[in-house]
C-alpha cells in the first residue's frame, strides 16, 4: 500500500527499532503486522463496536480502528482475527493517551490480551487481566515468547464477580470454546490425542462448575473462588490440580470408569483455560449451552463418526412438555449423551413441585431417572449435571444399550437394562446416534433377538436378520424396556417415515406401538451438525391385552394422532436464537419459537393453526403420518381461495388426475450419466441447469450420440418442442416449471427431472399448463410434498397431488395465459434468429 509520508518519522524512530527489539526478543516477524514503505502490509484494523465485529466475523468490510502493530500468537495464523495476541501503538502523544487507546482497543479486540506502547525513549505495556480490568506497567521490558502474559486480577475473584452476559447464551461459549481448542492443539505438550483433550476440558469444566456452584452457595459472597488464576502457570496448575484432587474424592463415582488422576494438561495450558473461563458464570448457563459449546471438541473428537448430535434445548423443552412426566414415572433415556432430556425432566418436575414437595421430588429422581451411555466422558458430564441440580444421582451409567452380549464389560448396566429391568419403565426419551453408516451388524441383532433387524434392503420384512441403522434398533430397546402401555419419546429421521426403503420398518412400528404425536423439527436445529430432516415421535406401547386400561397424556385422542408443523422452533440456520420480525423488518427481543407454542397451546387445551389433530391410519406403511409437513393445508385452501376469487368458471384438478385420464402425460428425465462419460456434443441437462423458466445447455456437461441413445432407449429423444421440465430431487427448485425451446429436444435429461406434455388440448395445450404451473398460488403447494430424503429433497410421486386450475373454455385457457405463450414464442424466435446469425459468422 502506499505508506502515507507524514508518518516517516514516527517509523523510523519508533516504529521500526521497536520492531527490531521485538524480533530480537525472540518473536517472528511472520506473526507481526507491521505497514512499512518496504511492506505490502495493510494496517490492522480493530473493530469500533460489536456490529462491525459481526462483520468481519462474516468475511465483510468495515472501518475500524487502525493500529501501529498486531502481534499474533503464532505466524501461522498471523491475520487471523481470533489469534490476536497483541497490540501495538507508537503515535500517542504520551503514556496516559497512550494507555488509554490501548485499554479501549484491547475491550473491542475479544483474543489480545497485552497492549504495548513506546514514544521511541520508553515502553509501557498494558495487561488485560483475567477480571477484565486493565493493568498498566510504566518503564516495562518487552516481553519474549513464552512469557506469561495472562495476569490475574488486583483482587481475588468472587462469585459475586462473575459475569452474566450474552457469552454464556449460544454462540459466544462456542467461539471461546474454539479459541481454546486452537491453543491445546498448537500449544499443549502433554495432551496430543482427541480424546485426551476432551476428558481433561470437560474435567476442567466440571471443577469450573463445581467452583461457581461452592461460590454461590458461600456464607460470605467475598470468599474467594478455587477456579482462578495465579500470578504464574505452575502455581495456577498447582491449585487447579489440588482442587481436581478434592473433586475426586468429593464425586468418585464420576471417574469409576477412567483412571484420571490429574489434569493431563501442561502448566500453561490450564493456566490459558482458567484465564479465559473464571470470569464466566457457567453455573448459570443451562446444560445445553454447555453441551453445544463441548460441541466443538467433540467434532474435533475422534469419535465424531459417531453420530453423536447433542440436542438443542428448544427441542427438549418442548418434548419433555409433551409427554407429560410426572412423579409416578420411572423414566430412562438409553442413549443420554450429557443427559439433556434426564436434567429438563427432573428440573420440570421441580419447577411444578411445592417447597414441601421438592425433597420428594429429589428422592423420585434418585429411584426413577435412568440414563445410560456408551461414552464415558457423556456419563461424566451428565452425572454432573445432575449433582449441580443437587440430584446427586448415580442412575446414570456406562454403557451399550442395545449390544447384549456386551453387557457382561459394563456391571453397573444389569440392573438398569438387564432382563429383570424389561417392562418396567412407564417413559423412555432419547435422541439415539443415527446415520446410514452408524449401523448395528446382523451378527450382533440375531444374538440380541432384535426382530426389527429382521428385513431385506429393499424395504421389505424378513426371516433373516440384516445390518440396522442404530436408530432404529433403538426403537426395539425402547419396546422392551416399556411397561404395557408406557410412552416413548423419539428423535428421529423423517425418511423412515415414508422412504419406500424402510416400509419393513413402519410396518414394525404399526405392530407394536400407537403413533399419538408427531412434532416437526425444523431443519434449523440441527443444521449445524447434520442436514437430516428429523422429527420429535411420541409413541404408546401396544397394550399386552385388548382393552387394558392405558395411561396416557391428557391431550392424547383415542384413534387420532396429534401433528404440529410448526415452522420454527426458536433457531436459526447458524444455531444462534431466533427472533420474531415485525412486518415493517425490525427484529423483537421475542423468539420464535412455534413449536412451543403448539404444545402450549394444546397443553391448554386450545386450537392453534399450524397444529391438529389427524384420524390414525390403520397401516403406517403407506401413510405420511410420520411427514408433518404434509398435513400442513394452508397451500392448498390458499389456492382454491385463489381460483374462487380470480379464475371464475375454473375447475381445480390434481396433476395425477390430469395424468390417469390421459390429458397430460407426465414421466421422468432419461438417466445421469458419469461424469468421465460427459465427453461428446448432446447435451446432458442437470437440475441445475433449470433456471428462471429456461433450459440452460451446460458446454461442459455433453455427451456422446451414442451414449445419448442408450438412454433414450432409441434414436430419439422422445422431447418435444414446449415440454414442461421441472426438477423432481436434490433442488430448491423443484415444481418450478421451465419451458424447452424448439431445437432443444436433442438432449439428455438427468431422471431427478419431470417432464411435462399435454396430450389432449382440448380445453389447453402446453403454454396454458406451463402458466398454471407458475402462478404462485400453484407453486406454494410444493414445499408440503418435497420432502428431505436424508439430506436431499425428493419429490416421489407425490407431484400428483398438487392442484391447477382447468379452465372452461379453451379460449378462456388461452386468454388468461396469453402473455405466457406470447413470450416464450418471442424468446423462441429471438434465439433462432441469434444462432442463425452466429452460424453465419462462423461459415
Amino acid at each position: 500500500m502506499a505508506y502515507e509520508s507524514g508518518r516517516f518519522k514516527e517509523h523510523h524512530e519508533v516504529r521500526l527499532p521497536l520492531l527490531r527489539e521485538l524480533l530480537r526478543k525472540g518473536w517472528s516477524r511472520d506473526q507481526i503486522i507491521c505497514p512499512s514503505p518496504d511492506s505490502d502490509d495493510r494496517e490492522w484494523r480493530v473493530p469500533k463496536s460489536p456490529s462491525e465485529n459481526a462483520l468481519r466475523e462474516a468475511g465483510r468490510s468495515f472501518n475500524g480502528y487502525p493500529v501501529d502493530m498486531a502481534i499474533f500468537d503464532s505466524p501461522q495464523h498471523r491475520g487471523e482475527w481470533d489469534h490476536v495476541l497483541a497490540l501495538v501503538e507508537t503515535k500517542a502523544p504520551n503514556h496516559k493517551e497512550g494507555i488509554s487507546e490501548l485499554s479501549t482497543y484491547l475491550g473491542l479486540e475479544p483474543n489480545a490480551v497485552l497492549g504495548i506502547w513506546s514514544d521511541g525513549n520508553s515502553i509501557s505495556l498494558v495487561y488485560k487481566q483475567a477480571d477484565m480490568h486493565y493493568k498498566s506497567v510504566r518503564q516495562a521490558t518487552l516481553p519474549a515468547p513464552g512469557d506469561n502474559v495472562l495476569i490475574p486480577g488486583d483482587k481475588a475473584l468472587t462469585y459475586v464477580d462473575l459475569r452474566e452476559h450474552d457469552d454464556i447464551s449460544g454462540a459466544g461459549l462456542n467461539r471461546l470454546f474454539s479459541d481454546l481448542l486452537n491453543h491445546i492443539v498448537a500449544n499443549d505438550s502433554k495432551s496430543t490425542r482427541a480424546d485426551d483433550r476432551l476428558d481433561n476440558m470437560c474435567n476442567m469444566l466440571l471443577l469450573k462448575m463445581d467452583s461457581d456452584t461452592n461460590g454461590k452457595m458461600a456464607q460470605d459472597p467475598q470468599e474467594p473462588l478455587d477456579f482462578q488464576v495465579c500470578p504464574t502457570p505452575a502455581e495456577t496448575a498447582k491449585r487447579i490440580n489440588m482442587s481436581f484432587e478434592r473433586y475426586m474424592a468429593k464425586y468418585p463415582f464420576l471417574f469409576e470408569d477412567t483412571s484420571t488422576k490429574t489434569i493431563k494438561f501442561d502448566d500453561e495450558t490450564i493456566h490459558a483455560v482458567v484465564y479465559w473461563l473464571q470470569g464466566i458464570n457457567l453455573k448459570s448457563a443451562a446444560p445445553e449451552t454447555l453441551s453445544s459449546a463441548f460441541q466443538v471438541f467433540r467434532s474435533a473428537n475422534v469419535k465424531q463418526g459417531e453420530g453423536q448430535y447433542f440436542t438443542p434445548q428448544r427441542i427438549i423443552e418442548s418434548a419433555v412438555k409433551l409427554m407429560e412426566i410426572d412423579y409416578h414415572d420411572k423414566v430412562i433415556d438409553p442413549a443420554c449423551g450429557t443427559g439433556g432430556f434426564l436434567f429438563e425432566t427432573y428440573n420440570t418436575l421441580l419447577k411444578r413441585a411445592s417447597d414441601e414437595q421438592r425433597d420428594e421430588i429429589r428422592t423420585w429422581a434418585h429411584r426413577n431417572l435412568y440414563g445410560v451411555d456408551l461414552d464415558s466422558i457423556n456419563v461424566k458430564l451428565a452425572r454432573a449435571l445432575m449433582i449441580g441440580a443437587k440430584d446427586g444421582s448415580t442412575n446414570i451409567v456406562l454403557g451399550d444399550s442395545l449390544r447384549e452380549q456386551k453387557w457382561q464389560d459394563f456391571p453397573m448396566l444389569s440392573p438398569v437394562l438387564g432382563s429383570e429391568a424389561d417392562g418396567s419403565y412407564d417413559v423412555v426419551l432419547t435422541n439415539p446416534p443415527f446415520g446410514e453408516k452408524l449401523k448395528i451388524r446382523a451378527t450382533d441383532a440375531k444374538q440380541a433377538k432384535y426382530s426389527i433387524c429382521q428385513h431385506t434392503s429393499g424395504g421389505y420384512p424378513s426371516d433373516n436378520y440384516s445390518d440396522t441403522e442404530l436408530g432404529l434398533v433403538f426403537m426395539e430397546r425402547a419396546y422392551r424396556l416399556l411397561t404395557s402401555g408406557g410412552r416413548l419419546g423419539i428423535v428421529l429421521p423423517e425418511t423412515y417415515f415414508f422412504s419406500k426403503t424402510y416400509r419393513w420398518f413402519r410396518k414394525w412400528v404399526g405392530q407394536h406401538f400407537d403413533v399419538l404425536a408427531v412434532m416437526n423439527i425444523p431443519m434449523e436445529a440441527f443444521q449445524g451438525f447434520c442436514r437430516a430432516k428429523t422429527n420429535f415421535y411420541v409413541m404408546r406401547k401396544k397394550p399386552a391385552k385388548e382393552g387394558a386400561p392405558l395411561k396416557q397424556p391428557s391431550w392424547a385422542r383415542t384413534g387420532e394422532t396429534w401433528i404440529t408443523y410448526a415452522p420454527t422452533i426458536g433457531i436459526n440456520k447458524d444455531g444462534k436464537p431466533l427472533y420474531h420480525v415485525t412486518k415493517e423488518g425490525t427484529r423483537t427481543k421475542e423468539i420464535d419459537d412455534t413449536v412451543l407454542s403448539d404444545v402450549t397451546t394444546l397443553l391448554e387445551g386450545s386450537d392453534s393453526p399450524t397444529a391438529r389433530f389427524i384420524p390414525t391410519p390403520k397401516s403406517l406403511v403407506d401413510s405420511y403420518i410420520g411427514v408433518p409437513q404434509y398435513y400442513d393445508w394452508a397451500s392448498i385452501k390458499e389456492f382454491e381461495r385463489y381460483v374462487q376469487t380470480h379464475l371464475k368458471g375454473f375447475l381445480t384438478r390434481t396433476l395425477g388426475d390430469l395424468e390417469d385420464t390421459g390429458i397430460i402425460s407426465i414421466r421422468n428425465g432419461h438417466g445421469s450419466p458419469s461424469a468421465d462419460l460427459r465427453n461428446g456434443d448432446v447435451p446432458y441437462v442437470k437440475v441445475s441447469d433449470l433456471r428462471a423458466g429456461m433450459v440452460n445447455f451446460n458446454p461442459t456437461n455433453m455427451v456422446s450420440l451414442s451414449l445419448a441413445k442408450r438412454f433414450w432407449h432409441g434414436d430419439a429423444s422422445g422431447l418435444s418442442p414446449w415440454s414442461i421440465v421441472t426438477p423432481s430431487r436434490a433442488s430448491k427448485n423443484i415444481g418450478e416449471p421451465s419451458m424447452l425451446l424448439p431445437g432443444q429436444e436433442r438432449a439428455v435429461f438427468t431422471k431427478e427431472t419431470l417432464i411435462m406434455n399435454v396430450m389432449s388440448e382440448t380445453l389447453f395445450d402446453n403454454f396454458y399448463l406451463g402458466w398454471a404451473l407458475d402462478l404462485d398460488a400453484v407453486r406454494k403447494q410444493w414445499s408440503r410434498v418435497v420432502f428431505m430424503q436424508t439430506n436431499r429433497e425428493d419429490l416421489g410421486n407425490r407431484y400428483r397431488e398438487i392442484r391447477i386450475p382447468v379452465p372452461d373454455t379453451r379460449e378462456h385457457g388461452e386468454l388468461v395465459s396469453s402473455h405466457y405463450r406470447k413470450y416464450y414464442r418471442s424468446i423462441a424466435q429471438l434465439r433462432s434468429e441469434f444462432l442463425e446469425a452466429r452460424k453465419a459468422q462462423n461459415k
